[in-house]
């Protein structure tokens, strides 16, 4: 009687094994499948968009005067790009980008506005274009200078000129 009970349980461990391998194997499988699939998709944005510049130094910019850039890019995959999102990094920089799907080897663009009023002092930002493609991090720099002084002096005496 044990001789038949041993072999009953030998064989059950066994059986048991072979069909948790075979789920393994199959889940690995599907695993590979996906993580190939992911990839797929989420090529590296700097192959997909060709940017003509990804940093843009203003230089010297007077406190008040516009400073803006146009980025440009060229899609480089076989299929259309959308931008779905631009964010900076602050309040004081504002973009604004292309709507519409950027089809393959048609440029697209980024415009990236930076308010100096108020603001002297060194520029660097970042603003994050987010696409079906992935992420791409863009950035401004330069230096807001204070605006010149009136030349001539307000006058703000209580005695009235002719």
């Amino acid at each position: 009687m044990k001789k038949p009970l041993l072999s009953l349980v030998v064989l059950l461990t066994m059986g048991t094994s072979v069909v948790f391998a075979q789920e393994n194997r199959k889940s690995l499988k599907k695993q590979e499948k996906t993580e190939a699939a992911v990839a797929a998709v989420a090529a590296d944005p700097a192959d997909v968009m060709k940017f003509k510049s990804e940093v843009h130094d203003f230089g010297n910019v007077k406190e008040g005067d516009k400073a803006e850039y146009e980025f440009t890019f060229v899609n480089k995959s076989k299929k259309p790009i959308s931008i779905q999102n631009v964010s900076s990094t602050c309040g004081c920089t504002s973009p604004n980008w292309s709507k519409e799907p950027v089809a393959p080897g048609k440029k697209g663009t980024v415009t990236v506005s930076y308010s100096t009023p108020g603001r002297v002092g060194p520029i660097n930002r970042q603003v994050t274009v987010m696409t079906d493609a992935g992420n791409k991090v863009l950035k401004i720099t330069g230096t807001v200078v204070a605006k010149p002084a009136a030349s001539v002096p307000q006058n703000n005496s209580a005695i009235k000129a002719n």
